[in-house]
């Protein structure tokens, strides 16, 4: 990131800060990052809901974010040294959230920009559109569901139901099967929806394509690709696949992306928006596992914010610099073997 924020660690949220709420799985070898219910109402009867989460009552509120003016981000950037270069030895302290100082706090106005950073939105569907898939799916090596993730969660003490077991001979282990997981008709099912999809031309690509229904598999699409997918596809796919209580907060979760990339955006909704993706999230914590919940599965819960802050989606995002890299690609080939490369090299 230009603000120099680290993007993994403990501490690789940007808005939630120095309170980033992350749990290390030792079995995965992954930082997760879960307690979505520190976004609810005080009052809010899921937080004192043991069973279905984590197995204690929350009573954190929302973290507060990181103001320049405060000195708290001046104070750990005022003896911080840049190293750059691969033969640089980098800074690898777990405690500081930070990987470089930024040039921008140079700038007289940086230390009291409240929005030092810009979470991109197409990236973010493209990597939830990857662990849904992957899950749903149970496609090999994207699944968030497997063995080490169910030693997971014997060790935190959660999901007693997932948690595997020991044969009679004490040679085996057994899984049960989780509440999100689809049959090999209701997968064929999910594949044949997406595979008989008709979209207006320019809409976005083949999507067709990217379906092996005989496989069981949704691979090889762009981003684009998964706006669609996630925005108005997946609530179709799902509702005769799933059960309601996994395939209702799935189909929330791409309404709440189809609200937030809407060209017009009511001030009014924009607390409507937070209380619905804070219980989403909450309701997704209730399903999948711990290993489901990476870094940009977290981040929709600051989208909101992000909007107060910069205004609609469509100005920030990537897409539209995606598109004009394309045209320039296609530019810099026609141009000629050596032209074209060197053309290329500068584009990227």
């Amino acid at each position: 990131m230009l603000s120099g924020w680290k993007t993994n660690g403990i501490f690789a949220c940007p808005c939630c800060n120095h309170e980033t709420s992350s749990l290390y799985l030792k079995h995965s070898k992954k930082t997760c990052y879960m307690d979505h219910r520190r976004f609810l109402d005080a009052q809010h009867p899921w937080r004192r809901n043991k069973i279905a989460f984590n197995g204690k009552i929350e009573n954190r509120l929302a973290p507060k974010p990181l103001s320049g003016d405060t000195a708290s981000a001046l104070t750990e950037l005022s003896t911080f040294k840049n190293q750059f270069g691969k033969t640089q030895k980098k800074n690898n302290d777990s405690t500081c959230p930070l990987k470089k100082r930024s040039i921008f706090f140079d700038l007289p106005y940086w230390q009291f920009n409240k929005c030092r950073h810009n979470l991109d939105v197409m990236h973010i569907e493209k990597n939830i559109c990857d662990n849904v898939i992957g899950t749903l799916l149970d496609i090999s090596g994207k699944s968030k569901d497997h063995l080490k993730a169910r030693f997971d969660i014997l060790d935190l003490g959660i999901k007693e139901k997932l948690q595997r077991i020991l044969s009679d001979d004490g040679k085996h282990v057994i899984i049960k099967n989780a509440s999100f997981l689809m049959s090999s008709k209701e997968k064929v099912n999910f594949c044949r929806v997406l595979k008989q999809t008709k979209l207006p031309y320019g809409c976005a690509s083949n999507i067709a394509r990217c379906v092996h229904p005989s496989e069981k598999k949704f691979s090889g699409y762009k981003s684009h690709d998964a706006h669609i997918f996630l925005h108005y596809l997946l609530q179709f796919a799902v509702r005769k696949s799933l059960r309601m209580h996994v395939a209702i907060p799935l189909i929330r979760l791409g309404v709440f992306f189809r609200s937030l990339c809407s060209k017009v955006i009511k001030p009014d909704d924009l607390d409507r928006l937070q209380l619905d993706i804070a219980e989403t999230l909450c309701e997704l914590e209730k399903i999948f596992l711990p290993t489901f919940f990476d870094i940009l599965v977290h981040i929709p819960i600051h989208l909101v914010e992000e909007v107060t802050l910069g205004g609609p989606v469509q100005y920030r995002w990537m897409v539209f610099y995606g598109e004009i890299l394309v045209q320039v690609e296609v530019i810099c080939a026609e141009q000629g073997s050596t032209r074209g490369i060197n053309s290329r090299r500068v584009c990227d």
